[in-house]
């Protein structure tokens, strides 16, 4: 991958990789911290990516990676009202509700990327399944239970 290429890619996910990082950080500064430390550390250790294709789910683990690293450190929401003016971007409430399950789902990390790689970048499970090199049975199962388990919240679907 070219370095053009590579800021290219970067450009089309750049949303949804500060939406995935929000939604592990919950705080507007962190999540573009966790996305630039992100970036800087995929370009650093591109030739470590074995094939192109898998750079969007490359680069979505090394941000959630990122964010869970900054989360330590970081303050979480109070509640979805004060989401309002976190999205750098014009958003509709879609997001901002998808943002809010993510956060009180209490995924664990394989489920979330899962989630994010279903709903933010429209992978299909198998193609999800061959991006993080997980049996399609394990994807599947860990994508149906958190669907059961959110549906279950109450008030969230």
């Amino acid at each position: 991958m070219t370095k053009d290429e590579f800021a290219e890619a970067v450009r089309k996910s750049e949303r949804k990789l500060y939406v995935s990082a929000l939604s592990v950080v919950a705080n507007t500064e962190d999540a573009r911290d966790a996305v630039a430390n992100a970036v800087a550390y995929a370009w650093e250790h591109l030739k470590e990516l074995k094939n192109d294709a898998c750079f969007d789910a490359w680069l979505l683990k090394i941000t959630y990676s990122e964010a869970v690293s900054v989360r330590r450190r970081s303050r979480r929401y109070e509640s979805i009202e004060e989401l309002a003016d976190t999205f750098s971007y014009e958003t509709d409430d879609s997001d901002l509700h998808f943002f809010d399950i993510l956060c009180r789902a209490g995924l664990d990390g394989k489920t979330h990327r899962i989630f994010i790689l279903r709903f933010l970048y429209g992978y299909t499970l198998p193609e999800i399944a061959e991006m993080t090199r997980e049996n399609l049975n394990t994807v599947k199962a860990k994508y149906y239970r958190a669907l059961r388990k959110m549906a279950d919240m109450k008030g969230l679907l």
